[in-house]
């Protein structure tokens, strides 16, 4: 079965701007009333730079759900509390990230810190099993990220190992064929195309000189892809931040290049039609567009409504939509809103009463995984049109 998104829509200067603008430091949810308490999720990530798409759509994910959440009211072991987000800025940067998580934990009283990249991540964890003990909501698929053995992590979305193999299987078509390498140069970009080049060689394949480039910085990709193209690739690994991902693939198609991109799943096809011709993604492997999951029509809608947007929704913000509320029925069933090992404890039994959008979690792994069932990836064929085929996860 094939798809075809729907007629794209074009985001204007003024509307990124908007959205770019954002206070470094973002409240959600009203004052609450007097007696009650104030229940506060930290937020670090990159809010500004290149990076800054990705961090306000996790953003407006988590302010989604806490404004629900707060609409349907909040009492724990008695009393009625407020939930409230605190961002703070990162840039992308693993550095800037421990200082914020500190701040947020310290200062602010962040029992639950949400960092939605690798290199955060793991500054956050090399702090919160020390003096200070708080929750990491870990939204990035680096399986590196459970293998640290951190008991106070819970990782969000699904291990990039479980697509890594099948999206070669889609793209390589030969025994021999070549593999360039352009995803992002962050750490995460780094952990995917390690992964990569040992499944790529592994099935027989020749894998090029490594070509990374720092997506947040470069702007003219001309150089780096002529660079990659002059090894005569069959594919190309690229992915990091939506806009420039688009940008360097179309840079790629404008050299002439005319075979498959296996995208790593930072970039969303939904948004990368925002910024190139589409048929530059013909023939590309990536994650499923959100909107061809099923069940996902009225969350869109909803999404749009409230941030008056007509900007794609991608897996990104509905993913932390429906993680938010399992911490806050954690909190619930554990009585505590400021014992992370307790709350950690009663994610399991919270997981199993809270709805979500799509691939909904319906446990805990032993590690601290949200894992569900149904998992899809998505091939773009030469005509345009999205086959999606069912991912594998790896056991936990």
């Amino acid at each position: 079965m094939t798809h075809r998104l729907s007629q794209r829509t074009f985001r204007t200067a003024a509307a990124v701007a908007s959205v770019g603008m954002l206070a470094a430091v973002a409240a959600c949810g009203g004052s609450s009333d007097s007696g009650d308490g104030t229940i506060v999720i930290g937020y670090s990530a990159g809010l500004s730079g290149g990076a800054a798409e990705y961090g306000v759509n996790v953003q407006n994910g988590l302010k989604m759900a806490i404004d629900e959440v707060n609409e349907e009211g909040v009492e724990i072991d008695g009393k009625k509390y407020t939930v409230k987000l605190e961002s703070l800025d990162d840039q992308y940067q693993p550095g800037t990230t421990g200082t914020n998580v500190q701040r947020l934990v310290e200062k602010e009283g962040a029992s639950v810190v949400f960092v939605p990249h690798a290199g955060g991540i793991k500054a956050a964890q090399e702090l919160n099993s020390g003096r200070t003990e708080f929750l990491v909501g870990a939204y990035s698929s680096d399986p590196a990220i459970l293998e640290s053995g951190n008991d106070l992590t819970v990782m969000i979305p699904p291990s990039f190992d479980s697509y890594v193999q099948p999206f070669i299987d889609k793209v390589k078509t030969k025994e021999n064929a070549k593999l360039g390498l352009m995803a992002t140069a962050s750490e995460f970009g780094q952990e995917w195309t390690k992964t990569t080049i040992e499944k790529w060689e592994a099935s027989g394949g020749e894998v090029l000189p490594k070509n990374n480039i720092d997506y947040g910085t470069v702007s003219d990709f001309a150089g780096p892809v002529a660079k990659t193209l002059a090894g005569k690739p069959d594919v190309i690994l690229v992915g990091g931040p939506s806009q420039p991902t688009a940008l360097l693939i179309e840079e790629a198609r404008k050299q002439g290049f005319k075979g498959a991109f296996l995208i790593i799943d930072q970039a969303k096809f939904e948004e990368l039609e925002e910024f190139t011709d589409p048929k530059n993604l013909n023939n590309s492997v990536g994650i499923m567009p959100l909107p061809l999951f099923e069940g996902t029509e009225k969350f869109i809608a909803d999404y749009k409504e409230k941030y008056s947007s007509e900007k794609p929704v991608n897996a990104d913000i509905a993913l932390n939509y429906q993680a938010l509320p399992i911490f806050i029925e954690a909190m619930k069933i554990a009585g505590t809103t400021d014992d992370p090992k307790a709350i950690r404890e009663a994610m399991g039994e919270a997981v199993k009463s809270v709805e979500g959008v799509f691939f909904v979690p319906n446990k805990v792994s032993a590690k601290g995984h949200l894992q569900a069932d149904g998992l899809q990836a998505a091939y773009r064929n030469a005509d345009g049109e999205y086959e999606p085929f069912a991912i594998e996860q790896p056991q936990e």
